[in-house]
């Protein structure tokens, strides 16, 4: 009787989920670890997102944002961005951008703290001409895990 009453529950609570509405994720680049620390914020991304990567970045590294300011329209997008980063290394940057309507740009910063030949320790501003730089990281990233397998 218990078994049935338990499947009965579940049953229920994943018909309930599956109707859930689910929030739209936004494509920002979020990346923390050893090697490299990747943070990008687009219009799109949400007030869940930005606690996320204030929470982690706490949590995870040593940089820490001075300054994290954002305006956000009657629409829910954010129009207006402001970080103050110190990477507490000797690399700062700030970063203050206006999202106009329809602007798909993701601004924000890549921390790379292996040595390579890229020469590109640290970068900050739109993150879309960086494409290459976050694609590397990710391939990077990639290869690690192949190498554990």
């Amino acid at each position: 009787m218990k078994k049935k009453i338990f499947a009965l529950v579940l049953l229920t609570i994943s018909f309930v989920c599956s109707f859930a509405q689910k929030e739209q994720k936004s494509l920002y680049p979020f990346y923390i670890g050893k090697d490299y620390v990747v943070v990008g914020v687009s219009a799109k991304t949400t007030d869940k997102e930005l606690l996320e990567i204030r929470k982690n970045i706490l949590k995870y590294s040593s940089i820490r944002f001075n300054e994290f300011d954002v305006i956000r329209g009657e629409n829910g997008d954010i129009y207006f961005l402001s970080m103050k980063i110190d990477c507490r290394d000797g690399y700062t940057a700030y970063i203050s951008h206006s999202f106009e309507k329809g602007d798909t740009s993701v601004h924000g910063f890549v921390r790379d703290y292996t040595k390579t030949h890229f020469n590109r320790a640290f970068y900050y501003g739109d993150l879309t001409s960086e494409i290459s730089g976050i694609e590397r990281i990710k391939q990077a990233l990639a290869e690690k895990e192949e190498e554990k397998e």
